[in-house]
């Protein structure tokens, strides 16, 4: 099992009962989907900038939560930092200050892996199409897409995934992305990890 999956799985496991009480998405109105949209774009944009430019080294991921204003003492990013070490994993769980837990940003070692998990209602083909851009537009590294497949989780209702690697002379990333697959209220994550050549 590849390192950011069972990170993932771990966020996963927790998000559930963290922030939102998930279930299968309803049709959403126009401000619902714009807002789905934003939240989307906010995912993804934290994934470039802390996940992305820090190529998933946890101290330079630290350093740029830190300077930015994130924080390590919310509810949602105890819980979830609470469930990476009751797997034997080492990180941290940054999330906005203020009770704005809507994105966490979780970081751990051994390996390295940077991820971003979306609390709420989000714009699933979106974020997919974000990290196709994202990788798509990393320079120095030469980047593959995975096949995707589908997944479904009892509290999540229906996501995909979808992985890219990237190589970058001795370096090799994975990005994943699990996302609901329409507009729905869910669990939303980029994900990348450095797995070993």
């Amino acid at each position: 099992m590849h390192a950011v999956s069972r990170v993932l799985v771990a966020a996963l496991a927790v998000a559930g009962g963290v922030a939102f009480a998930a279930g299968p998405a309803k049709p959403a109105a126009a401000a619902e989907s714009a807002a789905a949209r934003v939240h989307a774009q906010d995912i993804a944009d934290l994934f470039r900038d802390a996940c992305v430019g820090a190529k998933a080294d946890p101290e330079a991921v630290a350093d740029w939560a830190l300077v930015n204003g994130f924080v390590t003492d919310s509810p949602a990013s105890r819980e979830v930092a609470a469930a990476i070490r009751k797997r034997g994993e080492t990180g941290n769980v940054f999330s906005r200050p203020g009770g704005r837990e809507t994105l966490l940003l979780i970081s751990t070692t051994a390996p390295s892996n940077c991820i971003v998990m979306g609390l709420g209602t989000v714009d699933g083909p979106r974020l997919r199409g974000r990290m196709e851009i994202q990788a798509s537009d990393w320079p120095g590294v030469k980047v593959q897409p995975e096949p995707s497949r589908g997944m479904d989780y009892d509290q999540d209702g229906p996501h995909r995934s979808v992985s890219y690697l990237g190589v970058a002379g001795p370096d090799r990333y994975r990005l994943t992305v699990v996302s609901p697959l329409g507009i729905a209220r869910g669990t939303a994550i980029m994900g990348m990890s450095v797995e070993p050549r």
